[in-house]
């Protein structure tokens, strides 16, 4: 992965990128005012299976000026658990991370996406 990254037209600069994993931050809107893409890694043992494997977190935290000029942070944050097993691929991943997508948002072409992300996000649904 590149050590800077642009997403959605802001570009995240390297903080720190080492075995515990990388921090990005972007500061167009000001520096008291970050928005921060944390990536991590972590092994796991299931307690049910005892099988083991890996977390994989990405996680944006978008730093806001709330009443009182407190600065509080809004986190969108994604976990994917993935056994070690000769059975589970990347494919299977790549489907699953594929069905979050379909189920948050539409895109042009996308007749899947369903687009239910303010609703779940903001409005609270269920």
């Amino acid at each position: 992965m590149n050590a800077d990254l642009t997403i959605s037209t802001l570009s995240f600069k390297t903080i720190y990128s080492d075995q515990s994993g990388s921090l990005r931050r972007e500061v167009s809107r000001g520096i008291n005012t970050p928005t921060e893409l944390l990536i991590k890694h972590q092994d796991y043992v299931d307690s049910a299976t005892k099988l083991p494997g890996k977390r994989h977190l990405t996680r944006f935290d978008y730093y806001v000026n709330a009443s009182g000029n407190i600065v509080v942070p809004i986190s969108i944050y994604s976990v994917a658990a993935v056994p070690t097993d000769v059975n589970i691929t990347a494919a299977m991943v790549d489907s699953i991370n594929q069905m979050l997508n379909n189920l948050l948002f539409a895109a042009t072409g996308n007749t899947s996406g369903l687009n239910l992300n303010n609703a779940i996000s903001v409005a609270g649904e269920q």
